[in-house]
Formats: C-alpha cells, sequence, structure tokens
C-alpha cells in the first residue's frame, strides 16, 4: 500500500478511468430507452425555428418486447447424475437449487440483469449469503450496471479473463461508523477529501467517494485476483475498512471463488462493453428530426418578397403561418414558394428510417406485429428467422445463469451442511420435502425395511448380517436377535443421505417450462406422455395415477371414489343393464331383417303370375312380423322396468 491508498482503490480508479466513454454512452443509451432523445442545444434550436419537438421512442417498445421474450422463455435448473447410482442424489440436488432460486426471487432479478443487458451491455449478480431463520441460506444480489466495475482489460463476454470486480455502495456517514466502527476515522478522512463525479456518483451528483450535502461516503467491495486466488476486500478511498483476505465463498473444488457472475452483450476491439440499443441509435434520430422537419415544412410556408415591398415582414410571416392569413402586397412584390418537395422527401426517408429499424433486433414479424397479408407458414419461418438473430443474446444470458446456478449449488454445499428440509409440493394435505443431509438411525431404518424398501434393506443387510434374511423369513431367534440390536443401538447413525459436501452433478438449465414445483413438472411430462402410451383411451388405473401426480386440491376425495368403485349390487345391475341393451339390439336387427324379407316377398308376389294358394305368404308374413313386434314391445317394457330398479350412485 503505498499513501494510505489500498490496491482495491487503485482497482477502481483505473476502471473508472478506462472505462469512462464507455459508460458515458450507457448512460445515452438509457436516456434514450426513457424517451430523452433530444439534446439541450438541440431542443433550443427547434425552439428558435419555431420547429416541433417530437419523439417517436421505438426502442423502448423493442426493448420491452426482448423484456417480455425473457419472462416467456424462463427455465428452471436441474442436476444431472455423473454416476448411475447419483440419480437420487441429483433429484435432491434440483430440488435444493431450485429452493434457493424461488426464495431469493432470481427470476425477477434475473430479468434486471437481462434489461441491463439489452440497454447498457452490462448484466451483473453475487451469489452470497444471507441471515435465515436456523442459520445462513445461500442469497442472490443483483448488481445495478452503474455499481458494478471490473477490470477493462477483459474481453471476454462472460469476463472470464477478468482480474478483479466489485461492487460500488454508498452509505450514511453514520450508518457505515455504525457498521465499522473501528474505521470511523477512514469515513472521516474519504468525506474531508473532494473530487469530480461520474457514473459512480452518489444520486444527485456531487463528488467521487463523498457527498457534502448528504454527508454520505462510498465503500467498494471488490474480489480480485493475488498469486492464483480470489481475494476480498471492502475499502474507502482513505484504507480498507475489511482487510485483505481470501474469499470466503468456496467453489466446488472448495477453493476461494469470485461470487460475481457477469455478462456483456457485445464488446468491440477496445473492450467497450454496449448493448442492443447502441445499434438502434442512429435511426431513432433519423426518425425524431425526420418526423420534426416534415411536420415543419407541411405546416409553414416560404414566401419572396421584393425589395419594394412596404408591408412588414414578420407580419407577413404570421399571417402566413395562420390557416385564413391575408398578405396585401403587389403581384411583383410576393410570391409563396412551393415546399412541397422537400417535405415529400423527409417523409420518404422517415418510412426508410421506420423501415430500418424495424428491421433491427426484435423484428415486426418476431414480435407478430406484421402488416403484410402472409401465410401462418410465412410467419412462422419469420418468426423462426427473428429468433435466429436474438439467439445470440439469449445464449450471454443462459452462459450466466449456468455460472449463476452452480454457485448457488456450491453456497448451498458450504453453508447447509447440517440436516435440512425442503418442500417441494405444496399439496395440502400431503406435504413432500426432501431432505439433505439427512441422517439415518437404526430405528429410523428398521421401519423402512418393514414398509419393504429395498434401498432400506440393502442397508440393513450391510449392518446386520445373514440375521436380517433369517428374522425376515420367520426365524424366532433370529427376530429376537434383530429386535434386541435395534432397541439398543435405536439412535446410532447409520447413514448420511444426499450429504452435499458428497453429492458430485452436473448443472444445466432445463428445456422445458418453468414451472412452480418439481411435482408440477413431473405432472406436465406424465400429462404428455399418456396420448402415446395409450392411444386408444387411458384405462381407470392411469386416470388414478394422474390424479395422484396432480396438485388438485382435496384430490383426497377424487381418489377414495376412484379406488372405491362400484358396489356389487351396483356391477350386477351394470351388467343386467349391458345384457338388456344387447338384447334389445339384436332384437332390432331380426326386425329390420324381418321387414326385408316381408318387402322382398311383396315384390315377388307382384312379379309371379296368380296362382291359387291354400295360404297367402303375405299374410303369413305379416302375421310372424306382428309377434315379433309384440315380442320386442314387452322385451323393452321389461328393460325400463330393470334400468328403473337399478340403485343411483352418488355423485
Amino acid at each position: 500500500m503505498e499513501g494510505g491508498v489500498t490496491p482495491l482503490v487503485k482497482m477502481f480508479e483505473e476502471a473508472e478511468q478506462a472505462t469512462e466513454p464507455a459508460r458515458k454512452l450507457a448512460e445515452r443509451d438509457r436516456d434514450y430507452y426513457d424517451g430523452k432523445q433530444w439534446t439541450s442545444e438541440e431542443e433550443s434550436a427547434l425552439k428558435r425555428r419555431k420547429q416541433p419537438i417530437v419523439t417517436y421512442n421505438r426502442i423502448q417498445r423493442k426493448i420491452d418486447y426482448l423484456s417480455g421474450l425473457e419472462k416467456q422463455q424462463r427455465k428452471d435448473p436441474k442436476a444431472f447424475p455423473r454416476t448411475p447410482d447419483d440419480q437420487d442424489a441429483a433429484d435432491a440436488a434440483t430440488d435444493a437449487i431450485r429452493y434457493v432460486c424461488d426464495d431469493t426471487q432470481w427470476d425477477e432479478k434475473r430479468s434486471e440483469a437481462w434489461d441491463n443487458l439489452l440497454i447498457e451491455g452490462i448484466g451483473a449478480v453475487m451469489v452470497g449469503h444471507k441471515d435465515g431463520k436456523t442459520g445462513p441460506d445461500p442469497d442472490i444480489i443483483n448488481i445495478p450496471w452503474d455499481r458494478f466495475f471490473y477490470d477493462p482489460h477483459s474481453s471476454k463476454a462472460d469476463f472470464s479473463d477478468a482480474r478483479y470486480m466489485g461492487i460500488v455502495t454508498w452509505y450514511d456517514a453514520e450508518a457505515a461508523k455504525e457498521k465499522w466502527p473501528d474505521k470511523a476515522d477512514l469515513f472521516e478522512q474519504t468525506i474531508a477529501a473532494d473530487r469530480d463525479t461520474e457514473t459512480y456518483d452518489d444520486k444527485p451528483k456531487h463528488n467521487i467517494w463523498a457527498d457534502h450535502t448528504r454527508n454520505r461516503v462510498r465503500v467498494i467491495e471488490g474480489y480480485y485476483l493475488k498469486g492464483g486466488q480470489w481475494m476480498r476486500c471492502v475499502a474507502t478511498r482513505s484504507g480498507e475498512i475489511e482487510e485483505t483476505a481470501p474469499s470466503p465463498y468456496l467453489d466446488e473444488d472448495g477453493k476461494p471463488e469470485n461470487p460475481i457472475k457477469a455478462c456483456s452483450l457485445y464488446v468491440d476491439r477496445d473492450n467497450n462493453r454496449y448493448g442492443a440499443v447502441r445499434v438502434l441509435i442512429s435511426p431513432q434520430d433519423e426518425i425524431n428530426k425526420r418526423r420534426s422537419k416534415g411536420l415543419h415544412l407541411i405546416t409553414m410556408r416560404q414566401a419572396r418578397i421584393g425589395l419594394s415591398a412596404t408591408e412588414d415582414r414578420e407580419k407577413i410571416r404570421r399571417e402566413l403561418a395562420k390557416p385564413d392569413g391575408i398578405v396585401s402586397a403587389d403581384r411583383d412584390d410576393f410570391e409563396i414558394l412551393n415546399t412541397n418537395d422537400m417535405a415529400a422527401a423527409n417523409l420518404q426517408m422517415l418510412q426508410e428510417a421506420k423501415n430500418e429499424i424495424d428491421l433491427l433486433g426484435a423484428n415486426a414479424a418476431l414480435s407478430g406485429k406484421n402488416e403484410n397479408d402472409m401465410s401462418g407458414r410465412a410467419i412462422l419461418a419469420q418468426q423462426q428467422g427473428g429468433m435466429v438473430e436474438v439467439a445470440r443474446m439469449f445464449d450471454r444470458l443462459r452462459t450466466m445463469s449456468i455460472e449463476v446456478y452452480r454457485s448457488v449449488w456450491n453456497r448451498i454445499r458450504q453453508l447447509w451442511p447440517e440436516e435440512r428440509w425442503i418442500r417441494v409440493t405444496d399439496n395440502e394435505r400431503n406435504l413432500r420435502f426432501v431432505g439433505l443431509n439427512q441422517k439415518i438411525t437404526v430405528a429410523m431404518l428398521a421401519e423402512e425395511v418393514q414398509k419393504g424398501d429395498e434401498k432400506a434393506m440393502a442397508k440393513a443387510r450391510e449392518i446386520i448380517g445373514p440375521v436380517l434374511d433369517a428374522a425376515m423369513q420367520g426365524d424366532e431367534q433370529a427376530m429376537t436377535m434383530v429386535g434386541v440390536f435395534i432397541q439398543q443401538n435405536a439412535d446410532q447413525v447409520v447413514e448420511v443421505r444426499n450429504a452435499v459436501n458428497e453429492l458430485d452433478v452436473d448443472i444445466v438449465i432445463d428445456e422445458g417450462m418453468d414451472t412452480p414445483t418439481v411435482q408440477a413438472e413431473q405432472f406436465d411430462t406424465l400429462v404428455k406422455m399418456l396420448p402415446g402410451v395409450f392411444p386408444q383411451g387411458a384405462p381407470p388405473q392411469a386416470l388414478e395415477m394422474l390424479v395422484e401426480a396432480s396438485s388438485l386440491r382435496n384430490k383426497e376425495k377424487l381418489l377414495d371414489l376412484l379406488k372405491q368403485g362400484p358396489s356389487p349390487e351396483e356391477m350386477q345391475a351394470q351388467q343386467q343393464a349391458q345384457q338388456l341393451q344387447q338384447m334389445a339390439a339384436q332384437a332390432q336387427v331380426e326386425q329390420v331383417q324381418s321387414q326385408t324379407q316381408l318387402n322382398l316377398a311383396k315384390a315377388q308376389q307382384a312379379a309371379a303370375p296368380a296362382e291359387p294358394q291354400s295360404v297367402d305368404p303375405i299374410d303369413q308374413q305379416r302375421v310372424m312380423l306382428e309377434g315379433e313386434n309384440t315380442a320386442i314391445d314387452a322385451f323393452r317394457a321389461e328393460t325400463e322396468r330393470m334400468e328403473a330398479m337399478q340403485p343411483q350412485r352418488p355423485v
């Protein structure tokens, strides 16, 4: 340390000076998103010319669409086992990571980082810790772009080559002294200093390290590489507040790591970082200025006045600006000039500028706002092309998200060494929890063995040996030995399940939709599988399984009805009803056949010559048909009577 300036302060001031041009442009990009698209000099010039100041903010519309697209494409993290025996452990890791993400509201913080990524070009978060009810818990903190500083020599989009990063925080002097009472003199010395400020200043802007008006002081927390190891330091301009020490946050190998995860959308060859707004600035300026100029040319008129004209020129200008203005002048001394060509040219260039900005970033086809008469297939093709164009942006966010999930898992392994239970279902009557570092005693193992758990059985064999198999086969002596062993060692811990320090998993972003719980995700997968497994319709057992996997309220009542099934009386009545229906259908078929035979007989009689017959065949058929109809009517009456006698099941 030289002259009281810490190495971290030197790094910060180096970053502040080197990134000043990029930060000024980033501030301008934010202003354009917020609709501040005219400089004070431009506004003054337009007011002098009485030209309208118009702003058509198409940048905000594009950025808001990309923000909404990010919310629509949120994905859940998922841990995969590295060996076949680690599937249960990987599921537990998935549950734990998702629990932390929900508890820290990661989705909202990722959206905030995405907003900074699109506009200023840098998104950053810190995976640290917070005080929980039972001890320290992992925490995810969003870092606004103007409170994040970094190594200006870093050229990679994910900052993987950065040698230092940090956070700028402003404190009231009294609050800082209460937090670090033994460093009060450092804050007094910093407040006594004075220097011009830029991006990292307090709000409102005053100076770089202290705000004399509100008596506030700036504190920086930084992480930097020293000797191949990540170090942490908290300092102000006058010295270290918390001494430099290895980072308290550990990676998967147990080594100190940098908890700050950041990425940039674009990096130019001078290592300046910028976002999606930068390429929209020029066409946005042209839209505003050509619109303003076109309106001015349409609403104003130019005139030629001879040198001998006696009419006051200011009066002529005022009259020309009126819709019903009157100018008195000789023909040779006054002439209205035609400027329609200039107005038309400006409006034509305005349309080209609008077309240009529409093709940049989230185009009209991608957002579903293409006004052309197109087929559905053509619209889908354009949307797919638009997604290809923004794929690079979302790839940056995806990379940062994976790094955050890995750091969250590292915090879980580091901060939760004891037994911890997390809820993974919202079923109000059948809550399910997953245990981390779950200690299994002999008594607990015995209960699982009694339930037929195969894994518990294998573990019990390792402890007791062949005696367990003999006891399971009914050997009284073996049963006695097992009982005595359980009684004497009931509280002995024989296994630690889902020990987070021992779990070795790969973490990726799941390609499925974002779901509130793992149970909801599994239910969605099950629903998609059923049509392929049962193309002709799912059986009752499959319906019961589907209800069991759902998160429906009071689903136990529905399951009871499905499991209960019809009573024996109802089954008998249903069988009788089915038999009656089959008999009725058969009788109807026979009736149709009889009618067909009667019609054929009539046709044959009409075609054949008359012969004396003792018995008329038509009359014979008619008699038979009438008898069948009488039997069918009686059968139907009996069917209705049987159906009326069936007991009704309660709904």
